[in-house]
């Protein structure tokens, strides 16, 4: 959770710096794509906050080539959202800052004009690039404020996020120093791009971190609506000389030949009812040798990557796959998504379709020798070998996650979120069926272990605003989960499980009168909130009782404060402090009344 700042009032003038590293250019495409409808969504460590950002065109009447970059923050579970706006455009790939539009609050609309426009984001990034933003923003209460941004290359380097590994991604470093009437405040941050992607982790001067959750990118150069010259082969209609065929009508010539009727000679050629002895002799009783068509594959104890070499008379699913073989689990490839999708024996209903053009990670215990048949594919596979014996049972280089969902509600989105404690390695999946089965996979394609006996597994479920809705539970692999290559945890939608108690940051900040101070237990204990003035005095204490494992993060659930002291007099604005104390826990955190 974000710690709020010294003063906080100077978000927008922070928040301008950070996108300077974000900013896009048409040329230098490989760090930050610009077509109109690209999208970036963002979640901080604990779920608490999400940042979508969007390429727009403008809302307004702007000079031609000004696109706008579009950041709304919202902290999940309260009505707190930012809506802030970049006015940009493209100068022979350096991308130049024209003016911004950002909604503060009690501090009104920080906007800041540069004319001419200032230098927003360079067109190449090498390593030790290093180029200066500079704007003026005038807020109200507290007036003018300078603000200096320098941004430097400082690494390439591969970032893992939820979603994926992403490689050679540029680190930039932001050191601002921001001055104002009445406090000079300098701090660092880190922004991360990823090629042909964007933005993939963001690091604040606090050290939160905002990781990439997903991601929409929108392919601009689509010039199929030029082709409207079908519609000029209207020569179709010009086709109407086929009624000018009405020669058939002159052909009434054919009733003055009776004589056919005469010709009764023609029912004694009945050899032409012999002729369905053609319709006798279709090669459709030769056809049944293709179904005959047999291959025979060897498969090891374990792991196998295969593939489909005859298409079956009746198309295989992953369970029809998986009992013919007598495997455990069958996973695949999202050729797409680049994605594994699996499926378990644990799981009910038949799982995906599986077709000729596509390898599948199968685990087989007992593996064996095992005979396909069919007909070939239109595009035949080439043969399959066995996939190497696997040297332990006590690793694997796949492994499936899947649990059947308890108390889902209708209309709700929800994803798996899997993680390897040891590894560290997080593996994802959107439930996207009814009948509540998901699986998330974890596979090695050079079969390299991804998982081991004795690994501890943490499983969770989050909901479409990132929140935990069930777990984290942990769960530690055995031999048996190894040999069948999959691991099952029941999971409940209700049943939140935090896995560490967090004192979380108050919402609003600033306020005035009111504010909500969120929070979440590992374990069931007694609850006390404090409130200390600058001077460190006790001005109100909230006891809470004893309260349950869980998370209390929203309004109907988070500690209430009124902003008045033991006498029920409201306190004066400034900063302020507030203290969780539980059985075995304390945190402190800052908050500040403004009237």
């Amino acid at each position: 959770m974000k710690i709020t700042r010294f003063i906080s009032w100077l978000k927008p003038i922070l928040v301008l710096s950070l996108v300077c590293c974000l900013a896009l250019t048409a040329t230098a495409q490989d760090y930050y794509p610009t077509a109109i409808g690209n999208t970036w969504v963002f979640l901080n460590a604990d779920g608490t906050e999400r940042r979508t950002y969007s390429i727009e065109e403008p809302d307004t009447d702007e000079a031609e080539g000004i696109i706008i970059l579009r950041i709304y923050t919202e902290t999940l579970g309260t009505d707190t959202v930012d809506d802030d706006v970049y006015y940009i455009s493209d100068d022979e790939g350096d991308l130049k800052l024209h003016r911004t539009r950002l909604e503060e609050g009690t501090f009104g609309i920080a906007a800041a004009m540069l004319d001419p426009p200032g230098l927003f984001f360079p067109a190449d990034l090498p390593l030790g690039r290093t180029w200066d933003v500079m704007t003026t923003t005038e807020l109200n209460l507290v007036g003018t404020a300078n603000t200096t941004s320098t941004i430097t290359v400082d690494a390439i380097e591969d970032v893992e996020t939820p979603i994926g590994t992403f490689k050679n991604c540029v680190k930039l470093s932001i050191n601002r120093k921001v001055v104002t009437a009445l406090v000079t405040l300098r701090s660092i941050s880190y922004q991360w791009l990823g090629p042909d992607l964007g933005p993939v982790k963001y690091e604040d001067d606090q050290g939160i971190v905002y990781e990439l959750q997903s991601y929409n990118l929108v392919d601009d150069s689509v010039t199929e609506p030029e082709t409207p010259a079908e519609p000029e082969t209207p020569t179709e209609p010009e086709t109407p000389t086929e009624p000018e065929t009405p020669a058939e009508p002159e052909t009434p010539t054919e009733p003055e030949t009776p004589t056919e009727p005469e010709t009764p000679t023609e029912p004694e050629t009945p050899t032409e009812p012999e002729t369905p002895t053609e319709p006798e002799t279709p090669t459709e009783p030769e056809t049944p040798t293709e179904p005959e068509s047999r291959f025979n594959m060897n498969l090891v104890s374990g792991l196998n990557l295969i593939s489909i070499p005859l298409m079956p008379a009746e198309p295989y699913t992953a369970k029809s796959l998986a009992t013919m073989l007598g495997s455990t689990v069958v996973i695949k490839l999202d050729v797409d998504k680049q994605s594994f999708v699996g499926y378990s024996a644990a799981e009910e209903g038949d799982g995906f379709d599986i077709d000729g053009m596509s390898g599948y990670i199968i685990n087989t215990p007992d593996g064996g020798k095992v005979t396909f048949t069919g007909t070939a594919w239109q595009k035949p596979a080439d043969d399959v070998a066995a996939a190497p014996k696997i040297t332990t049972n006590r690793s694997a280089w796949a492994f499936v996650i899947t649990s059947n969902l308890q108390a889902e509600a209708k209309g709700k989105t929800y994803t798996l979120v899997a993680k390897n404690l040891r590894t560290g390695i997080v593996a994802t999946q959107k439930v996207v069926n009814d009948n509540g089965y998901v699986s998330t996979v974890w596979a090695d394609l050079n079969r390299k272990s991804v998982i081991s006996v004795d690994d501890k597994i943490e499983v969770a479920l989050v909901d479409e605003n990132g929140t935990i809705v069930s777990g984290p539970f942990q769960r530690t692999v055995t031999a048996t989960d190894i040999d069948n290559a999959y691991l099952s945890v029941q999971m409940r939608v209700g049943d939140v499980r935090p896995k560490e108690t967090i004192l979380a940051q108050n919402f609003p900040n600033p306020f005035n009168p009111e504010t909500w101070i969120p929070y979440q237990l590992s374990r069931d204990t007694n609850v006390t909130i404090q409130i200390f003035d600058l001077s460190g005095h006790s001005i109100r204490t909230l006891n809470l009782g004893h309260k349950s494992i869980g998370a209390y993060l929203t309004r109907s659930s988070a500690a209430y404060w009124d902003g008045k002291n033991e006498a029920g007099e409201p306190v004066s604005s400034g900063i302020y402090f507030y203290s969780l104390k539980t059985e075995n826990f304390s945190a402190i955190r800052r908050m500040v009344i403004l009237k």
